[in-house]
């Protein structure tokens, strides 16, 4: 889920809450009708737990049945459709090991993460 907070001219606010793909098609809509002239939209604000709970998501898959190294998490997000750069996910991956949902161990220089 994401969250756009319009502001349209006139005082009139609008906080819209949806898939970002949703979130998209409505401001298509509304900038099409005529009588509005200029809308202005906030950030997108990822809520927070995503990357949490699509790394819970890749557990119950037996994805970390085998050690996982940052390269591999990150590039099977990217095939969930999920983009996420290393920092992001390090930081993400760490606190996991920390509440102890996974285990994390060096291999050749690099944290790898199993099950």
């Amino acid at each position: 889920m994401a969250t756009a907070k319009i502001n349209i001219p006139g005082g009139i606010s609008v906080e819209i809450d949806g898939a970002p793909d949703e979130i998209v098609a409505v401001l298509d809509n509304v900038r099409c009708k005529e009588t509005i002239s200029q809308v202005t939209v906030g950030a997108f604000i990822k809520p927070r737990g995503e990357i949490s709970g699509l790394i819970a998501s890749l557990k119950s898959e037996a994805f970390f049945q085998t050690p996982r190294g940052l390269s591999e998490i990150q590039k099977k997000f990217a095939e969930m459709g999920h983009h996420y750069p290393l920092t992001t996910l390090s930081g993400a991956m760490q606190s996991h090991s920390q509440k102890r949902k996974l285990r994390r161990f060096k291999r050749d220089g690099k944290w790898v993460y199993v099950q």
